[in-house]
């Protein structure tokens, strides 16, 4: 590596002149014809052109003739190169152009003719000859950016700079190289200079068209660039007044590709590179000097460095960076840095023990400042891969590492961008991204608002929608829970992830779930599908935080699995809840009151976990101090939601605080919010809203209890025919608890539902089920006890339904009415022993009708002629004979008839092997 000045640098390198090197490989190429080459004069602008000196017409003819036929050859496709080169000197005998010609069209004529140029030989003038029109264009005022289009510059340095090496040129060809490098050399001067001073804006143009060739695969294209850029260095160097000043930031790309030619190993690039930086130091010190205000700290800085760098010359790349960097401000900072991270590229062809020098030094400039950093992060993410010296990828992982410090939100948001699918690259980027305690913090923040969805509208992710950004937040998050070098940062922010991720999975589920209603898809639980991903780094996140038993608890029996239906996903967020209760308390209340600003603030999106999230860390006695009304007054609006989900986890809620005593007293309030929800349809929610009633009412001081036991007794009869046991025997069962409850104040108002109860109890006891037999049997008699009726207690304690029924009916003929609605409403019971004891009891009940009843009795006949089609013939047989006996009732309603007259009546009018017999035996 060519570190070392050269030991006679006091002779500069010609811009136009291309040493030949010692030893060196000659460049192959197929031997050409000698051809008479054209030489033409270089123009100067001050003096008449060649064709002009021997022409005697009339100046006024000459310009028309010459302004025709360009207009001509502008509307053609001439090949004759003649003619092409008479075009190109009609330009040069104008004065000025005509207002109406297309500046543009001429303008890309030239380069056409430029871009139709063989580059394997240089055998015209064509080059020349167009390159000095463009002069005289810029002569004659035509605007500097029509001119300085990139791609007419492209076409020129292209044309000229892939001509074979100057070494390989036969003589001829190779005197008319040099004069065409030379009239390049003078049009670049000619457009850089507007009224004698250069133009800043031109200069970076140029130079941002000539960067990219300092790159080149062939040295000699090297070679040329950055001797056209040396050239124009020394140029600018000497000069005191310029334009455009403020535009010019171009100078960090500029001393960055300079100083990885400075270790070329072709002599002619290394030298013309140093002194290119020589001579662009100058011109550095003399453009901030413009830039900042006379007497300023910088400002005598910089004459005292123009004082004692005046013996400029670079013994090292550290030298370089430590000369300009100082000077950069930020942008050329950034610049420096990304030719930097390029020249460390396994392609390069530039030295990358250098580069990783540069790389180095930069980041070690004091007080370094940096912006677009979403360019280096892309540039990072772009070449790490190809990147194999072990060095290099150590410095720009720690470039990386720098910026993620300073910037982790741009970071952050771009790496996001560069793949969405967390790429090996971009694993390895997160990786060391979060190796140091520093930086780790700052990410893993950046990490959670991005899947919050509230990633800042100025970063590149930010214009995709919330559940990308969300989605390559949580790969990315994957990745770095599985590193041991972040734990402490990790536990310390754990409230805050786990929030993040919960909603995250929900939101997750709640878009897949819809993208499969509009596709009318399943959900096949792909490996890599966002829900599974989403889970899995729910569950990483738990191991990474110390949390093994609880990611072991939901592992077990497919807990996991309940996180990634929609169906069940409430399900799965209540036991991963219940698992974080055993978490410290500083986490907890940071997770409780984040989740009471979300249920205050009503978000939809976050509504339902935030639900289950509440609910289950309601179980710590040590949380809610001070928020026991809000508390509260959340629980209610829970249970008056109009989601189904909101409402049972509501119920479930609750039902962990009233087993708490000391809560009881302030739960009282939601008592009407649960009894509504007894009248739910969904018997998942009745369920749960008599089991909450049960501990609440066992909560209660005994006066309160009693009132409450009114309430809950007259919403629970209407289920005591529920057409599931289950619900069946908890209202009986919490009926019954009733009885016990009540004291004197309400006995009153609690005997009339204990008489509505008599009927369907009696009527239940001929369930098959025995569950609910037995406990009808034992409500029965809690109800006796309740009404202080002896004689019923010992019929029911033998259990002797018909004499229970006879006695009821005859102790309260004056509810007969009532006993016949709530008999008639079990004759559809699913139940046959049920469905025939409701038609003996309508019987026995209609007896007790007076005589103006006929139409209470048409109605009971009218119900029961329903039953004649009944499956079983049990039931259709005692319906008719029923019918039949309140037929005759009609006319002569019996006074003294009592239940063994009336089953002995429709007994002996069956036939003995009737079914009807056996199914009117008493019990």
């Amino acid at each position: 590596m060519a570190e070392e000045a050269p030991k006679d640098p006091s002779k500069p390198i010609g811009a136009w002149e291309e040493m030949k090197p010692p030893q060196r490989k000659s460049w192959q190429k197929s031997p050409q014809p000698k051809q008479e080459l054209c030489v033409p004069q270089p123009f100067h602008a001050d003096s008449p052109s060649p064709c002009n000196a021997s022409c005697f017409m009339r100046p006024d003819s000459e310009e028309k003739e010459a302004l025709d036929y360009i207009d001509a050859f502008l509307t053609s496709n001439e090949q004759d190169e003649a003619k092409k080169l008479k075009f190109l000197d009609s330009i040069s005998t104008l004065r000025s152009l005509p207002a109406f010609m297309d500046k543009a069209l001429l303008v890309g004529k030239i380069k056409e003719l430029i871009d139709h140029e063989s580059v394997d030989s240089l055998t015209g003038v064509m080059r020349q000859q167009a390159m000095l029109a463009i002069m005289k264009l810029r002569k004659m005022k035509l605007p500097r950016l029509v001119l300085t289009q990139p791609s007419l510059l492209a076409t020129c340095f292209s044309s000229i700079f892939s001509l074979p090496p100057a070494h390989t040129m036969e003589e001829v060809e190779a005197a008319l190289y040099t004069k065409t490098l030379k009239t390049m050399d003078e049009m670049l001067k000619a457009l850089v200079c507007e009224d004698q001073e250069p133009n800043l804006l031109v200069l970076q143009i140029i130079l941002k068209v000539l960067l990219p060739w300092t790159t080149s695969k062939e040295v000699h294209e090297r070679l040329r660039a950055v001797g056209r850029i040396r050239w124009l260095m020394e140029f600018m160097g000497s000069q005191y007044k310029f334009q455009g000043v403020e535009e010019f930031r171009v100078l960090g790309q500029l001393v960055g590709c300079l100083t990885l030619c400075c270790v070329e190993q072709e002599q002619e690039i290394w030298q013309s590179a140093v002194e290119g930086l020589h001579h662009l130091f100058s011109f550095m010190q003399l453009l901030k000097s413009k830039m900042l205000v006379k007497h300023g700290a910088e400002y005598r800085q910089i004459l005292k460095d123009s004082q004692t760098e005046r013996a400029f010359w670079v013994t090292n790349i550290s030298n370089i960076t430590s000369l300009f960097g100082k000077y950069f401000n930020p942008s050329e900072s950034m610049d420096f840095l990304l030719v930097a991270i390029d020249g460390v590229r396994d392609s390069s062809v530039h030295d990358a023990v250098t580069a990783r020098n540069m790389l180095h030094m930069i980041l070690e400039v004091p007080g370094l400042g940096l912006v677009r950093v979403s360019e280096a992060v892309r540039s990072i993410h772009k070449h790490l891969d190809s990147i194999s010296e072990p060095l290099a990828r150590q410095e720009l992982l720690r470039a990386l590492l720098l910026l993620g410090s300073q910037f982790s939100e741009e970071v952050v948001g771009t790496l996001l961008g560069c793949s969405l699918s967390c790429d090996s690259v971009a694993a390895e980027m997160w990786k060391i991204l979060t190796s140091q305690p520093k930086s780790t913090e700052k990410i893993l923040r950046e990490l959670v608002s991005r899947l919050q969805g509230q990633a800042p509208r100025r970063h590149q992710l930010s214009q995709r929608p919330a559940g990308v950004a969300s989605l390559a937040a949580t790969r990315a998050l994957y990745v770095i829970l599985q590193e041991q070098a972040c734990r402490q940062e990790v536990k310390e922010l754990f409230p805050q992830l786990y929030v993040a991720l919960l909603f995250h999975v929900t939101h997750t589920v709640q878009h897949t779930a819809s993208q499969e209603r509009e596709h009318n898809q399943e959900d096949t639980a792909a490996p890599l599908s966002p829900v599974r991903f989403a889970v899995k780094a729910m569950e990483a996140l738990l191991l990474c935080a110390g949390y093994k038993e609880q990611a072991t608890f939901m592992m077990k029996h497919g807990r996991w699995d309940l996180l990634m239906s929609s169906d069940t996903h409430h399900k799965g967020v209540c036991l991963l809840a219940r698992a974080m209760v055993s978490l410290n308390v500083e986490e907890r209340n940071w997770i409780f009151h984040h989740v009471m600003a979300i249920l205050n603030d009503r978000d939809d999106r976050r509504y339902v976990p935030a639900v289950a999230l509440f609910i289950q860390l309601l179980q710590c006695p040590d949380l809610g101090y001070g928020l026991e009304d809000a508390i509260v007054e959340e629980m209610s609006r829970q249970l008056r939601d109009h989601q189904t989900v909101v409402r049972w986890l509501g119920l479930k809620g609750l039902l962990n605080l009233v087993r708490l005593p000391e809560k009881v007293g302030k739960l009282q309030r939601l008592l009407p919010d649960v009894l509504e929800r007894l009248q739910e349809v969904d018997r998942a929610l009745i369920h749960k809203a008599i089991a909450v009633l049960k501990h609440l009412l066992a909560g209660m001081d005994r006066q309160s209890a009693s009132c409450a036991a009114v309430q809950v007794a007259e919403q629970l009869l209407p289920l005591f025919d529920d057409v599931t046991s289950k619900l069946r025997v908890l209202s009986i069962t919490l009926f019954k608890d009733l009885l016990e409850l009540v004291r004197w104040p309400n006995r009153s108002e609690m005997k009339e539902y204990v008489l509505q109860s008599l009927v369907p109890l009696l009527l239940l006891v001929h369930d098959e089920r025995p569950n609910v037999s037995q406990v009808c049997w034992d409500t029965l008699s809690s109800a006796a006890q309740f009404l202080r009726w002896h004689q019923l207690s010992g019929l029911i304690q033998h259990k002797e339904t018909w004499r229970i029924c006879d006695c009821l009916v005859r102790r309260y003929n004056g509810r007969a009415d009532d006993f016949l609605c709530q008999t008639m409403a079990f004759l559809q019971n699913p139940q046959t022993p049920v469905r025939e004891a409701a038609i003996r009891f309508l019987g026995l009940t209609a007896r007790q009708l007076d005589q103006g009843s006929q139409n209470k009795l048409n109605a009971i006949c009218k119900n029961l002629k329903g039953l004649q089609q009944d499956s079983k013939s049990s039931v259709r047989c005692l319906a008719s004979q029923t019918i039949f006996i309140l037929e005759a009732f009609k006319n002569q309603p019996p006074v003294c008839c009592g239940l063994w007259t009336l089953v002995h009546r429709i007994t002996t009018m069956c036939t003995e092997d009737s079914p009807l017999i056996e199914a009117a035996q008493l019990p």
